[in-house]
């Protein structure tokens, strides 16, 4: 594209407009989706869920799968059953879905439709909705919007929705070590950062003092004012998990998903003991129906549902949690977060914390953090 551009310009024609990088460009080759098919977690959580389920949800039906990615999961749908999947995918990834069904001797039960959910048309509206929609911080993509349209526009009535359910949850993390490292890290950036200046002023005569400011606060918001993914270890969480959403698939819109805040007291706070960090991780259910339970052995217990969980005493998932830092730290129980989808880009979100700090004369004073949740800022060690 480089070359032809250039062409363009020693020709004094016009070149033609450079590809803009979007969102599906995330998850438009097979590199992308490894992460997710190593998943081990991820990828047994459906299975378990599917073919647990196939008696009475999938062995016959229609099923559309929302963003079918390399089709896995429609694979499964019809190897339980389904008399026809239904796979809507958005990126280029859609002719390896493709690929991959045919592979599997599923060509005539799986279709595979290339479009954004929106774009596409059903030939009949279907029994179940199937996808895995979820993010970072549960809802970092926004691609839930995409499947609560298919709901509304394409499951019967009484249909079922996988997964069922999901819980955004929060722990206090106890990451002292942590955020004195990070500090540290400032503290030696901006020392290199002097270096430069004091280089650069004795052989150029240039002075970057003007931009010292504006640099370490490019820093300080990289590290305490965004949100870290990872793996957290299961040592450094503290207390119990609070919930911060709670979501019906079934009945969920878009409005109660985004926009919302919620207070929750997390009792080992206090001012000598003050908030540095949180934890925030997410889980689905997969409701498993009894009656198919039982066609496999009638004297089995009543089964359990099945939960993907990225939990920190979880094992771990390629979604990993998300830690939030506070700097400078609370030093009272009730903290109030509220979360809203960034305007710059629908598929990222800004998260809000409110909370008392201590100030210079060791009074406890309200502030406010904005974090941002996004694709760029990925693993730490604690």
């Amino acid at each position: 594209m480089q070359l032809l551009v250039l062409a363009h310009l020693l020709s004094g024609t016009t070149p033609p407009p450079l590809p803009k990088q979007t969102y599906f460009d995330e998850y438009a080759s097979i590199y992308d989706h490894v992460g997710m098919l190593r998943d081990m977690q991820r990828m047994g959580a459906y299975h378990d869920a599917i073919r647990r389920n196939a008696g009475r949800h999938f062995r016959g039906k229609a099923v559309l799968d929302v963003g079918t990615g390399t089709g896995v999961l429609a694979i499964w749908a019809a190897q339980a059953g389904a008399r026809k999947v239904y796979a809507v995918e958005a990126t280029g990834v859609a002719r390896h879905a493709e690929a991959l069904v045919a592979a599997h001797g599923l060509q005539d039960v799986v279709t595979v439709l290339r479009g954004t959910m929106e774009e596409v048309e059903l030939p009949e509206r279907v029994d179940v909705i199937l996808s895995e929609w979820m993010g970072y911080f549960l809802l970092r993509e926004s691609m839930v919007q995409s499947v609560i349209y298919a709901r509304d526009r394409w499951l019967k009535e009484g249909g079922a929705m996988y997964p069922g359910a999901a819980r955004l949850m929060v722990h206090q993390l106890d990451d002292a070590p942590f955020v004195a490292r990070r500090k540290a890290e400032i503290e030696e950036t901006m020392e290199e950062w002097a270096r430069l200046g004091d280089t650069l002023h004795e052989r150029f005569d240039l002075d970057l003092s003007a931009l010292q400011g504006a640099y370490a606060k490019e820093h300080f918001d990289w590290l305490y004012r965004t949100g870290w993914q990872g793996g957290v270890p299961s040592d450094v969480i503290v207390g119990e998990a609070h919930t911060l959403l709670e979501v019906d698939m079934a009945t969920v819109s878009t409005e109660q998903l985004f926009g919302w805040s919620t207070t929750v007291s997390l009792p080992q706070i206090t001012p000598d003991a003050p908030l540095s960090g949180l934890c925030v991780w997410f889980d689905v259910t997969f409701p498993v129906d009894s009656t198919c339970a039982g066609e496999e052995d009638p004297e089995s217990p009543p089964p359990k549902d099945v939960v993907l969980s990225t939990s920190p005493l979880a094992p771990s998932t390629h979604w990993g949690s998300t830690a939030l830092f506070l700097n400078p730290p609370s030093v009272q129980p009730e903290l109030t977060i509220g979360l809203t989808q960034s305007l710059e880009d629908h598929h990222n979100l800004n998260v809000s914390l409110r909370y008392l700090q201590v100030d210079s004369q060791k009074a406890a004073e309200p502030t406010e953090a904005f974090y941002s949740i996004s694709a760029e800022v990925k693993g730490y060690e604690l």
